[in-house]
């Protein structure tokens, strides 16, 4: 697990995601998962799974919660989930969501992002080649989480994010700073003519054979680059906007991947957090 841009961090037998790329934002703390250090068994769903929905027994998933926790310095009572339908949805969490989907039900649904300024609250969103995208505003000391698939990407989950930062807090789109995290890139992501055309369609500033691309009758797509270019296009400046440099396919032996594994992969979690 090889990469330039990102530290890969290992604490208590626990191989997590580190981004250099906030270290002057000394308010947050944003992590990611990998596939080491949790008790989960199976050749796809090895070790630190944390999806509850998903073949694993839940029993298992708990677990590798508290030794995740445990080895980032967290609190699994003060992570919030989202429970992600591949909508554009976004929840306003308060302290009092801390723990919903870990510890506690969640009592919300369809929910693909989260947003807070409360301190001492995680904000945690899953993927398995999906783009996790984490938000931080030290203007307004807030913070969000987006999950966006290829769904997701095309209702603009990203640039909705920003705006409910900017509406709820106060966020300066100046000075809000964005991760997108490790997650499919353009080599194996593959997609339909027909979805290909559709993002052309709705985003043409993304036909410059980066973004998208045709390669031998086939047609690819690069998730991460075009949220990095909606957010562009919304304001955001591009030196404030980070991309992971690895393919979660490529890497499956450490990252879970939908379409290196297939349906019975395990699930990573992004995490974002105010910790002063």
């Amino acid at each position: 697990m090889i990469s330039n841009n990102l530290r890969i961090i290992e604490n208590k037998g626990v191989k997590y995601i580190d981004y250099p790329f906030f270290d002057d934002l000394a308010f947050v703390k944003a992590i990611g998962s990998t596939r080491y250090g949790g008790v989960s068994s199976g050749e796809n769903n090895s070790s630190m799974n944390l999806g509850f929905k998903t073949i694993d027994e839940e029993k298992n998933v708990q677990k590798n919660y508290e030794i995740f926790a445990d080895a980032v310095g967290l609190d699994c009572d003060r992570i919030v989930t989202s429970s992600q339908f591949h909508n554009d949805n976004i929840r306003v969490c308060t302290i009092s969501d801390g723990g919903k989907g870990i510890t506690k039900q969640r009592d919300f649904e369809d929910v693909d992002a989260l947003v807070t300024n409360e301190k001492g609250l995680t904000l945690a969103v899953f993927s398995a080649d999906c783009v996790p995208i984490l938000f931080a505003d030290k203007n307004s000391s807030s913070i969000g989480a987006a999950h966006c698939g290829w769904k997701g990407t095309f209702k603009s989950l990203a640039s909705k994010t920003a705006q409910k930062m900017i509406d709820e807090y106060k966020a300066n789109i100046d000075t809000i700073h964005v991760i997108i995290g490790v997650s499919i890139k353009k080599c194996c992501y593959e997609v339909s003519e027909e979805l290909y055309m559709d993002f052309i369609n709705r985003f043409p500033y993304i036909n410059d054979g980066k973004c998208a691309e045709v390669i031998n009758g086939k047609y690819y797509l690069d998730l991460p680059l075009i949220n990095k270019k909606i957010l562009i296009d919304f304001g955001l400046k591009e030196e404030n906007i980070f991309i992971a440099d690895m393919c979660t396919c490529c890497n499956k032996e450490h990252l879970f991947s939908h379409r290196g594994q297939g349906p019975g992969r395990g699930i990573m979690a992004s995490m974002i957090t105010i910790v002063k």
